[in-house]
């Protein structure tokens, strides 16, 4: 779960349809204290705090599921339970070996939270041996430094 900024608005002017919205930048519904007129941001009537962010930065997605999708079980990686959709939509804990699940909408499967992880600048999910080179801006694979793109390192 990410953390939110209680106090962030935005100053639009428009409908907040892109990423030059404060509010949906951040991936936020903006609020009574923000300027904008006609609002369309995506994320207005989401409760964000109970999300992943990988379901956040697939919220057009999310917002199509039906209450039957939202129902449907899926097998846990670990094979020792099936589970609602519903409850996949942040971490989740299995009842049997306690592993950490959640569903990630960018590879449309459940994954382990200790092998994965959702990059917050390139707004995807990662395998766990891949980091997010500051210098070079891009997500790359590999445990040891140096960065494969550039040659920079972690800051």
């Amino acid at each position: 779960m990410i953390e939110i900024d209680k106090e962030l608005s935005c100053k639009c002017k428009g409908q907040c349809k892109n990423n030059r919205c404060a509010c949906r930048k951040n991936r936020q519904p903006c609020s009574e204290n923000c300027k904008c007129k006609n609002c369309t941001n995506p994320y207005n009537g989401v409760d964000v705090e109970e999300l992943h962010i990988c379901v956040l930065d697939s919220i057009d997605n999310y917002k199509t599921l039906t209450p039957e999708d939202l129902e449907e079980e899926w097998d846990l990686p670990c094979e020792c339970e099936k589970v609602k959709l519903k409850d996949l939509l942040d971490d989740y804990a299995c009842t049997q070996c306690n592993e950490i699940y959640y569903i990630s909408f960018c590879w449309g499967e459940v994954v382990q939270d200790s092998c994965t992880w959702h990059c917050d600048v390139c707004r995807t999910c990662r395998d766990w041996r891949e980091w997010h080179c500051e210098t070079c801006n891009r997500c790359t694979y590999g445990v040891t430094l140096p960065c494969s793109g550039c040659g920079g390192y972690a800051h």
